[in-house]
């Protein structure tokens, strides 16, 4: 084998794994994009945020949490 030989060998083997991966993450892209379509799809519409049960924080709560805090700055 001449040293032409393996180059071109080479040259055809970088070109059939760039293919491969171009060709493979094009197939992904497709299938998640169809996945995504179907869950859009199928999905239940979600709720609206005042829907949703909000729970306001209790007034102890954030005394405690900003109490945490500056004793932590203060270290």
């Amino acid at each position: 084998m001449t040293i032409v030989n393996l180059i071109e060998q080479g040259v055809e083997l970088m070109f059939l794994g760039m293919g491969m991966v171009f060709f493979i993450l094009g197939l992904l892209i497709v299938v998640i994009k169809g996945v995504s379509a179907l869950v859009l799809k199928y999905e239940p519409e979600a709720l609206a945020p005042n829907a949703v049960n909000t729970h306001k924080i209790h007034e102890d709560v954030v005394a405690a949490i900003s109490m945490a805090v500056q004793r932590f700055r203060s270290k």
